[in-house]
């Protein structure tokens, strides 16, 4: 299963909102502390310089998972052929992709290549 670069970023998103919410619910003493916008600003770095980290540590939590993979010698192979072909020829082979006329829907090979 694979996470879409949007539902990562909702996925952070949350995550701050979370740790914001904990921050204001943490105690002291006892007594229940609450952390000011001022004073949490003072302690933590703007959302500016954290968000490189929490874009790698995202990056790398997904790569763990399995979800993101570096690629293969044969993939990297394919790249470098592809960046080599001239201009003229990548736009001819993406117009004959995108025109490509099949027999049967997409939908109904995926069906079929599911059974």
């Amino acid at each position: 299963m694979a996470i879409a670069a949007a539902e990562l970023k909702r996925m952070q998103r949350d995550i701050a909102a979370l740790k914001k919410d904990v921050a204001l619910l943490k105690r002291k003493n006892g007594r229940r502390r609450v952390v000011t916008r001022k004073k949490a600003a003072i302690r933590a770095p703007s959302v500016v310089e954290r968000q490189p980290k929490e874009a790698l540590t995202s990056v790398e939590v997904a790569r763990r998972a399995g979800l993101l993979a570096e690629l293969t010698p044969e993939e990297k192979a394919r790249a470098e052929r592809w960046h080599a072909l001239p201009e003229e020829e990548k736009k001819r082979i993406w117009d004959e992709f995108f025109n490509l006329k099949l027999d049967k829907q997409l939908s109904d090979i995926i069906i079929e290549n599911r059974r």
